[in-house]
């Protein structure tokens, strides 16, 4: 436990700033992130995100004027640009370019999908299908390889990577499915990806991604289960959504117990909660669906983290906001966009210095 950390109590009461946070960095190794992976294609396609005080400014700069280190991009195979999904690899480039100007480090999230990679669904790509396993598992080196070896060259490396999201079920379906337990094709499929990034960039850490935190137990036999199977992997990763994933005692639970059990760093990858009501239902959300009830989630949610022994924590859907201009889905339900750090006008919610 950091010896700087004040009181949770203390935290939840700290005055609002009234305009934008200063740019300065953070002053120790927590990684405070965002997920950015829709801001691109929210600003061409018209949005113009304004910060706290009203004043537009490219998504990045507000980022980094909250003090933020790390950004979160994932990278989709072959999308067809619904739903949120046109992240090829020239959109991932443009973003790392981006990020380098405004002098954020970057987590790649490598989905190895087309579309939604989650824990009820990892589609297979369409130029893989029908691949035996050790034809696949070449397939996830050479891509992942390339990736990153087109990274490089535009002098824009990823700085740590994930090999799958929310990879509960296994990646890559069907023949990356873990069935009755058994890792071995998932952990080979893996171990490509793996291989491939330390190979192309020696050093840089691998993520391995799951959303499985309410039985901490359960989620540390999900890793040793991994390991076992020979699964290599340099961080852990974790999704955690209080409507989904338990409470706050639960994640403090599985981030102790992970590192009791491997010694390596535990980064909440991915975690939200609403600005504004949402539209699917929930009656379990844990704090008021509003502006300080989202602020107060996560400076509730940091030090839990912290004192747990946690790396860092990202938001996702930051920039979740008028997705009607660039969305393209087949459906009008926008939950996402009720727990974006944006509200309908772009114009940030008090909650973007939730982490700080």
């Amino acid at each position: 436990m950091n010896s700087r950390l004040l009181p949770l109590t203390a935290l939840l009461t700290l005055a609002l700033p009234a305009c934008s946070a200063p740019s300065t960095p953070q002053t120790d190794a927590f990684m405070r992130g965002v997920d950015v992976s829709e801001a691109r294609d929210a600003e061409r396609s018209g949005v113009q995100f304004r910060d706290l005080d009203g004043q537009v400014k490219p998504a990045l700069q507000i980022i980094r004027d909250h003090r933020y280190d790390w950004v979160r991009v994932r990278l989709m195979i072959d999308p067809d640009g619904r739903y949120g999904l046109t992240q090829d690899l020239p959109y991932v480039k443009a973003m790392m370019l981006d990020a380098q100007k405004h002098n954020l480090k970057v987590l790649l999230d490598l989905h190895y999908s087309h579309w939604w990679a989650d824990p009820g669904g990892q589609w297979l790509p369409e130029r893989w299908k029908g691949q035996d396993t050790a034809t696949l598992s070449a397939s996830v080196y050479d891509y992942t390889r390339g990736v990153m070896n087109e990274l490089k060259a535009q002098g824009t490396p990823p700085d740590m990577v994930q090999v799958g999201n929310e990879i509960n079920g296994g990646m890559l379906w069907e023949p990356g499915r873990i069935r009755n337990d058994d890792m071995t094709t998932f952990a080979s499929l893996a171990n490509a990806g793996t291989r491939a990034v330390h190979d192309a960039q020696p050093g840089t850490p691998v993520m391995i991604h799951i959303a499985k935190i309410g039985d901490a137990d359960d989620t540390a036999s999900w890793y040793r289960a991994f390991a076992k199977a020979g699964g290599q992997f340099d961080t852990i990763g974790l999704s955690y959504y209080p409507m989904w994933h338990g409470t706050f005692e639960d994640l403090g639970d599985s981030i102790r117990k992970l590192k009791t059990a491997f010694g390596k760093p535990v980064i909440v990858a991915e975690t939200a909660l609403y600005w504004d009501t949402n539209e699917k239902g929930y009656d379990n959300v844990p704090y008021p669906q509003t502006r300080q009830g989202q602020l107060d989630y996560l400076r509730a949610l940091t030090p839990v983290v912290r004192q747990a022994g946690g790396s860092g924590l990202f938001y996702w859907g930051a920039f979740w906001s008028q997705s009607s201009r660039w969305l393209k889905a087949d459906w009008t339900d926008d939950d996402a966009s009720r727990r974006s750090l944006f509200d309908d006008d772009a114009r940030a919610t008090p909650a973007i210095d939730g982490l700080n």
